[in-house]
């Protein structure tokens, strides 16, 4: 019982977490009337750089995939040789019975 309420509490904090990182950018709206304050203010700033960090480092490196195909030298036969038996029987021939109505 304690293990699940141990994650629920850190299930919690972090959704607490997430959206207070997501309100600090309705602080700016705050700001519309105060034309020295929005230069100084630390919480914008905070929300600015979280807003503008991307989630994915955009400098990929190329990366070039080479399809090496290894070919095998095979020395190809025209005559093929088969022999007939006529011992084998013909219902030996199949790997399974046939299907009945039951």
């Amino acid at each position: 019982m304690k293990k699940g309420r141990f994650k629920n509490s850190i299930t919690y904090f972090l959704l607490v977490l997430f959206l207070s990182m997501k309100m600090t950018g309705l602080h700016v709206l705050s700001h519309t009337n105060d034309k020295d304050h929005v230069v100084d203010c630390t919480i914008c700033d905070h929300a600015i750089t979280h807003n503008l960090t991307p989630v994915l480092t955009p400098d990929l490196q190329d990366f070039t995939i080479e399809n090496t195909e290894p070919v095998v030298q095979r020395e190809i036969t025209k005559n093929y040789n088969f022999i007939i038996s006529s011992t084998i029987a013909s219902y030996q021939l199949f790997s399974r019975p046939p299907p009945f109505i039951l």
